[in-house]
């Protein structure tokens, strides 16, 4: 007969099999197939009410560069530049789904958003801090005149009517309210007369999105102030049915898979890689990541996709995760060598640039993205070429500060920290028959950079643990606990039964 020991060793040895088929196949299956269940979006789903109101709003952070030396910059002095803020707002997003597709893989939406100012995060700064500051909306209109052959004339008369139509301007800086040149609006052509008002309606009739017409007809600059409030553009987005990898990516864009921003490729009808709609809008990310692995945002603001790499393993507080950054093909690597010329839309004259019209490196030209003439680079002008960091002074590169990362929990895709980091600039230079401009020196002047980013708060922290990573903590322990305390009883029985066999044939002593 088989000694009970033996029998006992041979049950911990199933329940460790067990164990090793649970941990290792039965479990990751299981898992895998309830995260599907809750990242695809289907209506009245729990994905779905997430994916119209985020479950918390996201950090927008606003760093104004005060200018301190305005009057020697316009005798042609080098700009010298102090850094104040941030100015912190919370950034509400609602969708506004319009319809699913027939099958139930795309939902197309609008997109609300709203910003609170949040007195506590930015103190000790306030919105009616006094601020000199790049006067943004003069210049433009200055060099969108200066580079269209058919405003050449305009510039004649611009020169001559620059008191009535930007309110008696001294220097290319203005003195404003931090309220005024964010959100509010600087206001100018206050009731022009004459040519003033002519040059006023043209450019109203630009349709740049940054100038607002006011109730009482004048026009007013502000940098967000059109972000607020009512989405215009219509996206179609992969609800993740059937294909959990593309959920939240996005299809289309105002009807079109394409931009029609950049420039082309030379061959009729072939879309441009700069032109591409990559990825999702960084409110979330597909899941299953893996190391090594990159991924794509896709950002309305610079009219671009941008890609992301794997940095490293992390851990936010206590969820396990992984970390993507922006690499160096973002603007560092852009020119014909690195087969993104398109970017380079050479729409400046005069400004510092390579002589094949692309920007030097570190810095891209949205002119064609937001009808105005700005430059991208990262804050501070990190890793921008010495062509533009030389020729300004207060500017202090911190990749730790200014370079663009986010930290994703690797299962879900769910963002856990992380910031979109970007500065705006614009080039200030002598524009030919505009006399406020002759004595100034041609430099890439920043203006303003912003950090849009997210980090999950202890609400939301404590409702991921409880929802996904308690789970997986239990499964764990079940699949080790039965592998291991099944190998010990069927281990330890084995042995019981090697020594009671010894005993048994162990002659008797004499």
């Amino acid at each position: 007969m088989l000694h009970w020991s033996l029998i006992v060793s041979a049950l911990g040895v199933c329940v460790s099999a067990l164990g090793g088929y649970c941990g290792w196949v039965l479990f990751p299956s299981m898992v895998h197939k309830k995260v599907e269940q809750s990242v695809i979006i289907a209506d009245g789903s729990e994905q779905y009410k997430r994916f119209v109101n985020l479950p918390q709003p996201l950090n927008f952070k606003v760093y104004i560069f005060n200018v301190t030396n305005p009057d020697r910059i316009q005798q042609g002095a080098i700009p010298i530049v102090e850094e104040i803020g941030p100015y912190v707002y919370k950034q509400f997003r609602q969708k506004k789904v319009k319809h699913f597709s027939r099958d139930g893989s795309k939902i197309s939406y609008v997109q609300n958003v709203h910003f609170d100012f949040d007195a506590d995060a930015s103190a000790p700064y306030t919105q009616d801090d006094r601020i000199v500051a790049l006067n943004m909306h003069m210049n433009s209109v200055l060099q969108i005149s200066e580079n269209d052959p058919g405003l050449a004339l305009l510039l004649v008369h611009l020169n001559a009517n620059l008191k009535a139509v930007f309110n008696d301007p001294r220097s290319m800086f203005v003195q404003t309210s931090v309220r005024e040149y964010l959100f509010d609006g600087v206001r100018f052509c206050i009731n022009p007369q004459g040519i003033a008002k002519a040059i006023c309606n043209q450019i109203k009739e630009s349709g740049s999105k940054t100038i607002r017409e006011q109730s009482d007809g004048s026009l007013a600059f502000s940098f967000f102030g059109h972000k607020n409030g009512s989405g215009h553009d219509v996206y179609e987005v992969h609800t993740g049915k059937g294909d959990a990898m593309r959920v939240l990516e996005i299809q289309k864009l105002d009807d079109s898979h394409n931009l029609q921003v950049w420039l082309n490729a030379s061959t009729e009808g072939e879309t441009s890689v700069c032109n591409q709609i990559n990825g999702t809008d960084a409110s979330a990310y597909p899941p299953f990541r893996q190391r090594g692995d990159s991924m794509y945002i896709f950002s309305a603001d610079i009219c671009r996709s941008v890609q992301l790499f794997y940095q490293s393993d992390i851990q936010y507080q206590g969820i396990p995760g992984y970390r993507y950054s922006i690499g160096e093909n973002f603007i560092n690597d852009i020119g014909p060598e690195h087969d993104n010329e398109c970017f380079c839309v050479d729409k400046l004259a005069n400004v510092i640039k390579r002589k094949n019209g692309c920007l030097y490196a570190g810095a891209l030209d949205l002119t064609t993205c937001l009808d105005a003439p700005v430059i991208l680079t990262l804050p501070h002008m990190l890793g921008a070429s010495n062509e533009y960091r030389k020729m300004i002074r207060g500017l202090k590169p911190d990749a730790k500060k200014h370079q663009t990362f986010v930290d994703v929990q690797s299962l879900t895709g769910t963002p856990l920290q992380g910031g979109k980091r970007v500065q705006f600039n614009m080039f200030l230079k002598s524009i030919n028959r505009i006399t406020i401009t002759e004595n100034l020196p041609t430099v890439l002047m920043p203006a303003i950079w912003v950090e849009e980013g997210i980090q999950l708060n202890s609400e939301m922290v404590a409702f991921f643990k409880k929802k996904l990573i308690n789970s997986l903590k239990t499964l764990n322990i079940v699949h080790w606990g039965t592998l291991c305390g099944g190998l010990a009883v069927a281990v330890l029985s084995l042995l019981y039964y090697i020594y009671q066999r010894g005993r048994v044939e162990e002659p008797p002593v004499k």
